[in-house]
C-alpha cells in the first residue's frame, strides 16, 4: 500500500477551498491563509509529524494583540480538526491551548480624541478626498477596511445620508448615518468623483485606497497637527466613547452605528475617572417624565421669569442712560459757574463738584 503525502501548500489550498463554503469575503480568506502559513512553516517538520508541542511553541511565539491571537487560534483549531483524523489524541489539550483570552483595553481614556482634535486633523489635511475620508470614517464609526472599500451604491442620500455596511465579523447588515456638515462635504466630493468607489486609489485605477496607506497617512498627519501619532482604530474607539457616554443615546443605536454587538460596549467605551464618578453619582437620581399640565405650568413660569429679566434689563439700561445725562448736566453747570465772577456761586460750585464725584 502506497501512501502519498501531500505537501503543506497543497493541503493549505484544499483547506481554503473548504473554508470558502462558509467564509464569503476574500479579505477573511486572505487572513486565514496568512496565519495558517505561519503555523505550517513554523517548523520544518512534515505536517504528519506535527504534535501538541509544535502547536504550543507556535502560539507562545505570537506577538499580536489578544484579539488577533484569538482569531489565529480559531483558524488553527478548525484546521487541525479538519486535517488530522487523530486530532483528539495527537492534540489532547487543543481546547485549552486555543482557549479565547479576554482582550484588555486597547486604549486609555487620555488617548481618546475629541471633536476638536478631528477638526484639527481635517483642517491640516490638504487633499479634499482625504478630508472627506477622515470625517466619514470618524463619524460613521467605521473599521478602516469598511471605509476604504465603501462604494457609492451603498449610500442613500434621500432624507440625509444612510450608509449600508455588511460586517463579516457578525455577518449582519448595519446602517450608519452622518452629521449634516459631513453630508454636505460628501456630496461635494461626489461631484469630482466618477469612480464606483467613494475613495478611489490615486495610484491604481478601479481600486479603492488601502488600509495600510491610510494608517501611514494618519500617523504623519496627526504628528503634524496634534503632536502625537494616532492610528485609525483610535478614531473608532474615540467616536464609540463619545456616543456611549451620551446618556441620551440608546446603546443599541450606538452599536448599530459602529457595526458590532452591544456586548462590545465595555471594550470600546474608554471613560476617564471623572466621567465614571459622575455616572456613579447619578445612579439614584432619576428624572421622571412630566405630565402635560406640569409642562405647561413650568413653561409659563419660565416665560414669566424671562419677562421679568427683560424688564429689569430695560430698567437698568434706562437708569444708566439717565445717570449719564445727569452727569453731563452737572458737568455743564460746573463749567458755567467756574466762568462766572459772582462770589455767591462758590458754595454752589462745591456742592456740584461733590455730586459729580458721587456720580
Amino acid at each position: 500500500m502506497i501512501i502519498v503525502l501531500m505537501n503543506k501548500t497543497t493541503i493549505l489550498n484544499k483547506h481554503l477551498e473548504f473554508k470558502k463554503t462558509s467564509v464569503h469575503t476574500s479579505e477573511k480568506i486572505k487572513d486565514i491563509k496568512r496565519y495558517l502559513e505561519k503555523f505550517l512553516n513554523f517548523t520544518s517538520k512534515p505536517l504528519n509529524k506535527f504534535n501538541e508541542d509544535d502547536l504550543a511553541k507556535f502560539l507562545n511565539s505570537l506577538e499580536f494583540s489578544t484579539r488577533t491571537q484569538n482569531d489565529i487560534k480559531t483558524y488553527i483549531k478548525v484546521f487541525i480538526k479538519w486535517n488530522f483524523a487523530d486530532w483528539s489524541s495527537r492534540f489532547r489539550n487543543l481546547d485549552r491551548l486555543c482557549k479565547m483570552q479576554r482582550p484588555s483595553k486597547a486604549y486609555k481614556p487620555e488617548q481618546m480624541l475629541q471633536i476638536e482634535d478631528i477638526e484639527k486633523l481635517v483642517k491640516g489635511e490638504q487633499d479634499l478626498m482625504y478630508k472627506v475620508y477622515w470625517l466619514v470614517f470618524f463619524y460613521g464609526g467605521f473599521r478602516p477596511s469598511e471605509a476604504c472599500n465603501l462604494k457609492w451604491s451603498q449610500i442613500d442620500f434621500d432624507k440625509g445620508v444612510i450608509i449600508k455596511v455588511h460586517t463579516s465579523k457578525t455577518n449582519r447588515d448595519f446602517y450608519k448615518s452622518l452629521p449634516r456638515e459631513v453630508e454636505h462635504l460628501l456630496k461635494e466630493w461626489k461631484k469630482f468623483n466618477s469612480s464606483e468607489w467613494v475613495f478611489p486609489s490615486p495610484i491604481k485605477k478601479d481600486c479603492s485606497i488601502k488600509s495600510r496607506s491610510i494608517c501611514c497617512r494618519l500617523k504623519k498627519l496627526s504628528k503634524r497637527t496634534l503632536g502625537q501619532e494616532v492610528v485609525p482604530y483610535a478614531l473608532r474607539h474615540s467616536i464609540a466613547t463619545i456616543l456611549y457616554k451620551d446618556d441620551r443615546r440608546k446603546d443599541d443605536d450606538t452599536a448599530n452605528q459602529l457595526g458590532h454587538n452591544k456586548s462590545m460596549k465595555a471594550t470600546y467605551m474608554n471613560l476617564d475617572e471623572d466621567t465614571l464618578k459622575s455616572k456613579a453619582r447619578s445612579l439614584w437620581i432619576k428624572t421622571k417624565p412630566l405630565a402635560k399640565e406640569e409642562k405647561e405650568e413650568l413653561n409659563e413660569k419660565i416665560k414669566q421669569h424671562e419677562e421679568k429679566i427683560n424688564s429689569l434689563l430695560k430698567f437698568e439700561d434706562k437708569a444708566f442712560t439717565i445717570s449719564r445725562q445727569n452727569s453731563k448736566i452737572v458737568k455743564l453747570l460746573m463749567k458755567t459757574l467756574q466762568k462766572s465772577k459772582d462770589s455767591s456761586n462758590t458754595k454752589l460750585l462745591k456742592e456740584l463738584k461733590q455730586i459729580y464725584a458721587e456720580e
